[in-house]
């Protein structure tokens, strides 16, 4: 256990930045999901200690609100969970890992598309590029975009020419 903590330590403080310094993104990206993948199972294993006590914090609340007629079952239900502890925390393991799965993948996906959208604008410098072997004419596309802009609900902000490079 001490090992990964070093690892990972190392990995955040050390290669991380090196990795930043020298634009390795990939390096980056991979070393972040690495550390999110190993605290949701750190919080599975954590989940695991709590499990029991909040089956019987459910069985309570359960019994003491809406099936006040069952009652009398506490006790049997209680002897049932205890006889099938095993089979309930590997289901419960299940689920927790299956959940924590799905905020990965989301957020995994949510960061990949801003992460694009951020590349495409800096590299681009706009939404939408033009680029052609020869020059344009600025006057047709100029006043194309300026009718785009003053109609109401436009997806059109603002526009702006680019020379090209003369090397």
């Amino acid at each position: 256990m001490s090992l990964i903590l070093i690892v990972v330590g190392f990995s955040c403080y050390y290669v991380v930045p090196y990795s930043l310094a020298k634009q390795k993104y990939t390096l980056v990206f991979m070393l972040l999901n690495m550390v999110l993948i190993l605290v949701i199972i750190g919080m599975t294993f954590i989940c695991m200690l709590i499990f029991e006590y909040l089956e019987r914090l459910l069985l309570w609340i359960s019994i003491n609100t809406c099936c006040r007629c069952d009652k009398r079952l506490h006790h049997v239900i209680f002897k049932n969970m205890e006889g099938h502890r095993p089979r309930n925390s590997k289901t419960s393991v299940m689920f927790t890992l299956a959940v924590s799965f799905m905020i990965f993948a989301a957020s995994s996906f949510s960061l990949t598309a801003n992460l694009i959208v951020q590349t495409t604008e800096a590299f681009i410098g706009a939404d939408i590029k033009a680029q052609g072997r020869n020059f344009i004419d600025e006057v047709p596309i100029s006043k194309f975009l300026d009718d785009q802009i003053a109609a109401k609900g436009s997806p059109v902000l603002s526009y702006a020419f680019q020379t090209i490079d003369t090397d």
